[in-house]
């Protein structure tokens, strides 16, 4: 399988790991089934305006969809202010993936939204 995604409309399985909204208090995006993809993931952390301390996130991994673990190398850096755009890549070992937020600060309020994608399986 190539691993290059030349039609990502086509070739990639893309999912929400954050929907787009203010966070006031660290966040768990929901549980993304990725049967249908293979090979190396990415996933894209977008933060808007923030007002706190810091955001520190990262993509977990799960066999079963409840017993999670974090994935090596799978972790955002640290945000401290807004405007702020990461692209990471990883791999999964497991089925099941999700994103993880810590935030930090008094009455903190950060807008951002987290896209998690790998390309489809080629049968």
């Amino acid at each position: 399988m190539s691993t290059a995604l030349n039609d990502v409309a086509s070739s990639a399985f893309l999912a929400t790991g954050l929907a787009p909204a203010s966070q006031s208090s660290s966040p768990t995006g929901s549980t993304i089934d990725m049967i249908t993809a293979d090979g190396p993931c990415f996933a894209v952390q977008q933060v808007g305006s923030f007002t706190g301390d810091s955001l520190d996130g990262h993509i977990e991994e799960s066999a079963n969809g409840s017993s999670w673990s974090a994935i090596s190398g799978a972790e955002f850096a640290e945000v401290t202010a807004g405007s702020n755009l990461q692209a990471i890549q990883f791999v999964r070992t497991a089925r099941y993936v999700r994103y993880v937020g810590t935030i930090a600060g008094d009455t903190p309020s950060i807008a951002m939204a987290v896209l998690i994608g790998e390309q489809k399986k080629s049968l």
